[in-house]
């Protein structure tokens, strides 16, 4: 991808079964300073269980992944700002500007919807030149025996290929589209001094 850009990926209040690296908090307080850095892109959505995992493993090659957290029943000024109304909502921020929306397959997220909504977000961060992209979603649960239905459905219903793939490319082309925007407008601002 242009620009080297560098993938960070942040699982924001989920299970202890995925979390496996340093956390970075964001608040009402950070979140929109966060969404407004030219140096990184924040790929942002509530938590969906294996899919960021997956989706991570099927960039890692080329991009290095963190994980952060934010917690959006303590913190719901965060979703607010956010404009997280729905599930599964993913969008994408260029310099604290919504520029894109995701709207692929879903096929994972259908088992979900039952379950209510409780504000967990994941996060999956990466640095560029100019760009700084937010996927968010969310989920809610409803009861305890809710969250425990749902992590069971989680270690036997993995989001299937399709799923990864499907936002992954969705991810390296807005990624990617984002970058050449920036530089062409760059560009555009050069030519006219």
């Amino acid at each position: 991808m242009r620009n080297g850009i560098h993938l960070f990926l942040f699982v924001l209040l989920t299970f202890p079964l995925f979390s496996h690296s340093e956390v970075i908090t964001l608040t009402s307080d950070t979140f929109s300073d966060k969404i407004k850095e030219k140096d990184t892109a924040w790929f942002v959505n509530k938590n969906l269980g294996t899919l960021w995992d997956d989706l991570g493993k099927a960039i890692e090659g080329t991009d290095e992944i963190e994980i952060g957290e934010v917690d959006c029943g303590t913190d719901k000024p965060v979703c607010s700002k956010a404009d997280i109304h729905s599930y599964p909502t993913f969008k994408l921020f260029y310099d604290g500007e919504e520029v894109a929306r995701y709207r692929g397959d879903f096929t994972f997220f259908s088992f979900l919807f039952a379950f209510g909504a409780s504000c967990q977000i994941k996060l999956r961060q990466c640095k560029t030149d100019r760009v700084l992209f937010y996927f968010l979603s969310f989920v809610i649960w409803k009861t305890k025996q809710g969250i425990t239905s749902v992590t069971m459905m989680w270690k036997y219903m993995k989001p299937s290929s399709r799923d990864v793939d499907s936002l992954k490319n969705f991810v390296l082309e807005e990624a990617d589209k984002a970058a050449t925007n920036a530089q062409a407008q760059q560009l555009d601002s050069d030519r006219e001094l």
